[in-house]
């Protein structure tokens, strides 16, 4: 994947995030069922933001980095 698509991929993740943690599709999973004595709400919640620190961990991983960084020469300040 080119760098442009790897970044547009990322701005979509933390879209993606970001609308699963509204309220309103939080509310989908608001049932009786209780996994291990835990909500379902929390579970998703917590899975959900597992996903996420994992996908950005990815992303950091995958993005090259930028150029202004990688033009410095070691030990030099910035």
């Amino acid at each position: 994947m080119t760098r442009r698509k790897l970044v547009a991929a990322a701005f979509f993740f933390t879209l993606f995030g970001v609308l699963g943690f509204l309220p309103p599709i939080i509310a989908l999973f608001r049932f009786d069922a209780r996994p291990f004595g835990v909500p379902v709400e929390a579970v998703y919640v917590f899975v959900l933001w597992g996903l996420l620190v994992l996908g950005a961990r990815w992303f950091s991983r995958a993005l090259p980095e930028d150029g202004t960084q990688a033009a410095q020469r070691p030990g030099e300040e910035p």
